[in-house]
């Protein structure tokens, strides 16, 4: 076995303390919901942190678990009502994962509360972890003030050494150094064993390649998203239950694509020029190398008199910096806020899921470098306005919006069985906005076999779907079932397709030649400031993830809605830019122009 970092988990009954003890080791890296109440975590949460408080030994990297209340034994799930069967089913779970966490970890941190001593419920839980062979340290949490001095002896009773114990506050962050002291030495001298009898971590929980892209899971509760993450991982990383409102905080995991040589297009710089320097030669490169396609704009666009004045780009100053007009292009293209977007959410086939192990085998070895991992994030299910209830379903959602944010591609799962409903579409509208790539999965395929008899049924269901929600018409609908492991080869080919298209580069001279087509074949009237016939004069492609176009225009301002649609449509069909939105941006010279001069003022003003 590969040396690894040490796995520490966190146990203990519910609410003492062991979400806030992990996000307080984890500092600002990672952050579990925390509630004055049981039950709030439910899930394995990981998080990979390095400890470097003693300066004496190497800093160690850390693979810290939080995990919910745990009880040793499971209880019966029968109850007086919906509610206390539902809670039972909970307890269950979380004690499956809380077992599953203790086995694949080197360290168990016990978490118990000082304020109420050493409880029967501790002394099973210690009794169960040394049947597990673990070595473990009892933290004594809650520990607020010198006055509580003394209450932690109790804990002696559960047959531990005085090295053994600690007593924090995670709130206040008392006696958390001295902890993570010990577990920097545990993890020292972990590091020097030989790692052949050491517990495996759940697959998924690191990746195994480099990490190209990161995927959220977002849709409805009870769509299938946890089903689909443990899927695509190969491991039960995430909570499943047939309770809607499961997933509370955000649970991640890698999986690995296999890319072929594709991988290297992942490899290439596509951000954005760092100035107009770039953009310059690029235009000249162009010129010269597109004489006819340039020549033929030229012959177009002279019969008509231009009153920009900065038409052409070697008027482009070296020091204007591109970078920055870009950068707040695309931020004004974020309409909505984050606080908006929380308001906004609210207004069969043959077993074909292949493991990466299964494909590998058979595959060169020299092509060992064509796999590459996805950082996937399974998030807490959004009901509408009206149903959320509490503190916890509130911070659930907002980090499911900040996971849509930090995502490159968003799956949206939804459930098939109930179609895409309005807060379905209010979520895609939102990835969409926020320049994400949509895939959208229609789970629950199994349950449609009476609906959908046969393969025309299927389609003609599919084409209703696009028909009702339009601007769905260049995105994937891949029809799944995560329970039966169906559908997923065609979900991983779609995945993979998108994040091969978020990296696409389009030549300049072919890009441009397409555009003048387009132009010229679909002539329009721009009115801003008097109606002149709109001209394209260059296009420049600044940006991938999304494919971003920056149009070199006679006007910036008047042009119909409907000719910017038709221009971004026929781009991303003439270009295949599957599953993205693409965004367009148009500036005349005299755009730019007026910028550099306000550019060149404030650096003026800021010279003074």
């Amino acid at each position: 076995m590969k040396n690894r970092s040490m796995v520490v988990s966190l146990i203990g009954r519910p609410n003492v303390g062991k979400s806030s003890l992990f996000n307080r080791i984890m500092q600002k890296q990672h952050k579990a919901i925390t509630h004055d109440q049981p039950g709030v975590t439910r899930d394995r949460h990981y998080g990979i942190t390095t400890i470097d408080d003693l300066h004496a030994i190497a800093p160690a990297d850390v693979i810290l678990v939080d995990t919910g209340g745990f009880y040793p034994e499971r209880i019966d799930e029968r109850g007086k009502n919906t509610e206390e069967q539902n809670a039972n089913k909970f307890f269950n779970i979380m004690t499956d994962h809380a077992r599953m966490a203790i086995q694949e970890s080197d360290l168990v941190l016990f978490v118990v509360d000082v304020r109420e001593g050493a409880l029967p419920f501790d002394r099973t839980i210690a009794d169960y972890i040394r049947t597990t062979k673990k070595p473990f340290l009892v933290v004594a949490n809650k520990y607020d003030t010198d006055k509580q001095m003394g209450e932690e002896v109790d804990f002696y009773s559960l047959g531990i050494n005085g090295d053994e114990l600690f007593t924090t506050s995670a709130t206040h962050g008392r006696g958390v150094t001295l902890l993570k002291e010990k577990i920097q030495t545990m993890s020292h001298e972990f590091s020097k064993e030989k790692l052949k009898n050491a517990p495996e971590i759940s697959k998924g929980v690191t990746p195994r390649e480099e990490v190209v892209a990161k995927i959220a899971l977002i849709g409805a509760p009870n769509a299938g998203k946890s089903t689909l993450l443990n899927l695509l991982v190969g491991s039960e990383r995430a909570l499943v239950s047939d309770i809607a409102g499961t997933t509370v905080d955000p649970i991640e995991g890698f999986f690995d694509l296999y890319f072929g040589h594709d991988a290297k297009i992942l490899e290439e710089d596509q951000g954005l020029s760092s100035n107009d320097g770039m953009l310059f030669r690029q235009y000249e490169e162009f010129r010269r190398n597109n004489a006819d396609v340039y020549q033929q704009m030229v012959d177009a666009y002279a019969i008509e008199e231009d009153d920009d004045k900065n038409v052409g780009m070697e008027h482009f100053e070296v020091d204007y910096e591109l970078t920055s007009l870009v950068t707040e292009e695309l931020e004004n293209q974020k309409s909505e806020s984050f606080e908006k977007n929380f308001e906004q959410v609210f207004a069969e086939e043959e077993e074909d899921s292949l493991e990466a192990e299964e494909v590998e085998s058979n595959i060169e070895e020299d092509e060992g470098s064509f796999w590459r991992s996805i950082h996937i994030v399974d998030t807490a299910g959004i009901r509408r306005q009206k149903t959320v209830s509490g503190f916890i379903e509130s911070q659930s959602v907002y980090r499911s919006l900040r996971s849509i944010t930090e995502s490159d591609v968003v799956v949206v799962m939804v459930d098939a069985t109930n179609g895409i409903g309005h807060q379905d579409r209010r979520l895609i509208d939102i990835s969409l906005e926020k320049g994400k790539s949509v895939v959208v999965a229609l789970n629950k395929m199994d349950l449609m076999k009476a609906e959908l008899p046969d393969e025309k049924a299927k389609r003609d269901w599919l084409e209703n779907l696009r028909r009702d929600v339009p601007w769905l018409d260049f995105c994937d609908l891949i029809t799944i079932s995560a329970k039966q492991n169906k559908g997923i080869k065609q979900l991983r080919e779609s995945i993979k397709k998108t994040i091969l298209v978020r990296s696409k580069s389009i030549p300049t001279g072919e890009l441009n030649r397409y555009v003048f087509d387009l132009v010229e074949r679909n002539p329009v009237i721009a009115k801003s400031h008097g109606a002149k016939r709109f001209k394209v004069k260059y296009t420049s492609m600044i940006k991938s993830g999304p494919p971003t176009f920056l149009m070199f225009t006679n006007k910036s301002q008047g042009i119909p809605e409907h000719y910017r649609r038709y221009l971004v449509n026929a781009i991303r069909s003439g270009f295949k830019l599957y599953n993205t939105p693409v965004h367009l941006i148009f500036r005349t010279g005299n755009d730019l122009a007026d910028r550099m001069k306000k550019s060149k003022m404030a650096m003026a003003l800021d010279d003074r």
